[in-house]
């Protein structure tokens, strides 16, 4: 744990709760743990296996047509875009046209999220205190994110500037997806914990 990030409560280090009766099904059911793709093209990935064991089986690197991170036997299906606050700074303008057509084929999917480097009050700060030089105002980033999410219906995760942090939302997200469908596909329905119907 990095000193930026011992300042956060750690992220839980047991699988998801799966319980039906009050039990757990975990391994009575055999609800195994998602093996997540990684498209090519990320430089720097997030550690998903590394980090987050419990949640996570494994990661293989694949060309995605779209998008940065799915899972296996889910490609058609489950699709997370990464973005860096630089990145996101750099889509509002210099890579719209790029960018738009990718939140198209995004939308397409069933489940799909924007999972944004960056927190809600980073964006609204500016992009001086992160040494990302731009004429970009943050109302513009914000705007552009709004009508993604309010056009094509995809969600949009703000998470953290800490890698960490981002890192467990995304391996939280992509195990979730992954434990509801595998749950309703093997006849199990789509709940995980059955006293709430969660």
């Amino acid at each position: 744990m990095t000193n930026e990030s011992a300042r956060f409560v750690s992220a839980s280090s047991k699988r998801l709760q799966v319980t039906r009766n009050g039990r757990s099904i975990l391994r009575s059911a055999g609800v195994p743990k998602p093996v997540v793709l990684v498209d090519t093209r990320e430089k720097q990935p997030l550690p998903l296996f590394d980090n987050h064991p419990n949640w996570i089986a494994g990661e293989r690197r694949k060309a995605l047509k779209t998008g940065d991170y799915t899972i296996e036997e889910l490609e058609r299906e489950l699709c997370l875009e990464r973005k860096s606050l630089a990145d996101i700074v750099a889509c509002t303008v210099t890579y719209r046209e790029r960018f738009l057509a990718s939140c198209a084929r995004l939308a397409r999917f069933r489940w799909k999220a924007i999972l944004i480097e960056a927190t809600f009050e980073d964006i609204k700060g500016g992009f001086e205190p992160f040494d990302i030089p731009s004429g970009v105002h943050p109302n513009a980033v914000v705007g552009i994110l709004d009508a993604i999410e309010a056009k094509f219906g995809i969600p949009i995760l703000y998470t953290s500037t800490v890698r960490q942090l981002a890192t467990e939302r995304a391996a939280s997200w992509l195990s979730k997806h992954f434990t509801y469908w595998w749950l309703e596909k093997n006849g199990h329905g789509r709940v995980l914990i059955d006293s709430d119907e969660l």
